[in-house]
């Protein structure tokens, strides 16, 4: 996990840390979330943009679908 700094106006800071504090949870935590929440469908295509250009760069990490399908069928079954 990397570090981020951030600065918050004292009345934010203040109003998050209590947040944080009501929700037995940290201010990391609460950011965290809000980011993943607010960003969520713009880092999901980075995310797919950034797998794809790694697939490109080395096609024989991929697998086939065939593959794919038999290892979620696995996990699946590991869940139940």
């Amino acid at each position: 996990m990397k570090r981020l700094l951030v600065t918050l106006s004292d009345d934010l800071h203040e109003e998050l840390r209590e947040l944080a504090h009501r929700k037995k949870t940290t201010m990391s935590r609460l950011m965290r979330v809000a980011v993943e929440t607010v960003y969520e469908d713009e880092l999901d295509v980075i995310s797919g943009e950034l797998g794809l250009e790694d697939f490109l760069n080395d096609p024989d990490q991929g697998i086939s679908i065939k593959e794919l399908r038999a290892r979620r069928r696995g996990a699946i079954r590991s869940q139940v």
